[in-house]
């Protein structure tokens, strides 16, 4: 009996614990809910994000919780993570699910999957809430996107190189006939307040530059050369409305004018826009932005031009650091564009052109790239005959870095990175004699008669192979001789 009645007991006091171990389970697991949520909404993102994946552990069919991870994991950069929580919460019909996911869509360049997801969200969500005003915004942006998208340029680049954005025109090497480009510091010689640029035409007797407006925007002034003294500046009329107006280019026919504007027809940022001299009222047309791939939602801008060697530049600071832009050289359409067509096309391939993920992707000419990589080695070769004649200190130039410069073998301290560029020379002494006679034998090729130019193509053919290995080479020996340098500088 008395045995009996301990078993009783023990039973009783066994339910009780279980329940109060419960209750306790049950409790803590609700605090750090709500600890989470409430981290997520002061901001606080990266704390709250391991805490909702504690609570999915004990609760992974929660919609709300799959929706709060999920929405914490986008708003720490982790985006692919993101994805299936998201898309679990949606399929659940949690509201703001459908927006998260309209972000992640258009984070991953799917604009057309990013509004219908945001459409959702928009027709579920109260006029009134702060957030329905920034999402009928948000959605402004995907439509514009959209457009762009739908008329993506099939543009060949031959470079591209990341430079400090205060030294970025050093990486443009348009040949003299396209003008001039100086930013306003380096024109005037002095400090100026305006972070611009200037244009000087091939002859010096026109410039377009950046100054301010009444409106306290920036704006584009011109001016022209009269004997030894510039008129008055007059503001550019009929370029984009709204924002600002900067980097200024005309080509040499003195009608087609490149500016960036960040106004509210821009993507984001500074976009690249296009206008037309009109001489009859002398106005220019209405400005159309160029669109991708050389606007993004980043700062695009300084297209420039050189027409006679077929070769284009421009800025972004898409996918760069705070204070460094990247510099693209591409090969220059004017007269024969392409566009890929959104309705046959592959979209997964659009959006990589688009966001120009890949250099190499856009090269699907060979000939195309071996005459531009050929176009751009001249250019620069020539520039850089230009610089050591003009500063006369050495026997080349050869830029180390932004604050280096050598100009003699003895000033190599890395005795493979002098080596190196010994080799570097004699390869570039090579090539300039090898594309002079490539020159020269298309010349009489194409004044040849069919008899001869039969017996020419052969060797025509081996000399332009010879040129574009030679051409590579000559730009890995310059590029290894950098780091060899800077490793050995760096010990």
């Amino acid at each position: 009996m008395v045995i009996a009645m301990k078993s009783v007991r023990m039973k009783i006091v066994l339910a009780v614990a279980a329940a109060l171990v419960l209750c306790c389970g049950s409790v803590t697991a609700q605090t750090l809910e709500q600890l989470a949520r409430q981290n997520f909404l002061d901001g606080k993102f990266a704390e709250a994000k391991p805490q909702f994946q504690r609570c999915l552990k004990t609760a992974p069919k929660d919609s709300r919780i799959n929706f709060w991870y999920g929405a914490c994991c986008l708003e720490t950069g982790e985006v692919d993570e993101a994805l299936p929580y998201l898309e679990f919460a949606a399929s659940k019909r949690v509201q703001n699910a459908f927006r998260y996911l309209a972000r992640y869509h258009y984070l991953k360049g799917n604009y057309a999957e990013a509004a219908d997801n945001l459409e959702v969200y928009l027709g579920e969500a109260n006029p009134n809430d702060s957030v329905f005003v920034k999402a009928t915004e948000f959605m402004k942006d995907i439509r514009s996107r959209l457009k762009f998208m739908r008329r993506v340029e099939k543009v060949t680049f031959v470079d591209s190189i990341v430079v400090e954005k205060s030294q970025f025109l050093q990486a443009y090497h348009a040949g003299s006939e396209a003008g001039a480009v100086y930013t306003l510091d380096e024109y005037f010689n002095k400090r100026s307040d305006i972070d611009g640029t200037i244009f000087l035409s091939e002859f010096g007797n026109r410039r377009y530059f950046t100054c301010p407006a009444d409106s306290g925007r920036l704006a584009i002034g011109t001016s022209y050369r009269m004997r030894d003294e510039w008129s008055g500046t007059q503001l550019v009329e009929g370029l984009a409305d709204g924002g600002d107006s900067n980097y200024p280019f005309m080509l040499p026919d003195g009608v087609t004018f490149y500016y960036a504007n960040n106004g509210p027809e821009s993507m984001g940022g500074y976009d690249i826009f296009v206008t037309r001299y009109n001489a009859d009222n002398d106005r220019f047309l209405r400005s159309e932005n160029v669109g991708m791939p050389f606007n993004s939602p980043a700062n695009d801008y300084m297209l420039v031009v050189d027409e006679l060697n077929g070769l284009g530049w421009f800025a972004t600071d898409r996918r760069q650091p705070e204070g460094m832009v990247c510099v693209y050289t591409f090969v220059w359409n004017e007269g024969r564009r392409e566009y890929y067509d959104s309705d046959t096309d592959d979209p997964a391939v659009i959006r990589r052109a688009a966001d120009i993920v890949s250099i190499a992707e856009s090269q699907t000419d060979d000939a195309v790239v071996r005459k531009a990589n050929q176009s751009l080695f001249r250019l620069m070769l020539n520039e850089q005959s230009m610089l050591a004649d003009n500063k006369a200190k050495g026997d080349f130039v050869f830029v180390l870095d932004d604050l280096s410069d050598y100009h003699r073998l003895t000033d190599f301290h890395s005795p493979d990175a002098r080596k190196t560029y010994e080799r570097f020379l004699e390869a570039r002494e090579e090539l300039a004699s090898l594309t002079a006679r490539l020159e020269s034998q298309r010349d009489e090729y194409a004044d040849a008669n069919a008899r001869r130019r039969e017996s020419m193509a052969a060797g025509i053919l081996k000399l332009e192979e010879d040129v574009a290995n030679l051409t590579a080479e000559v730009a890995t020996l310059e590029k290894r001789a950098r780091n060899l340098e800077k490793e050995f500088l760096s010990k």
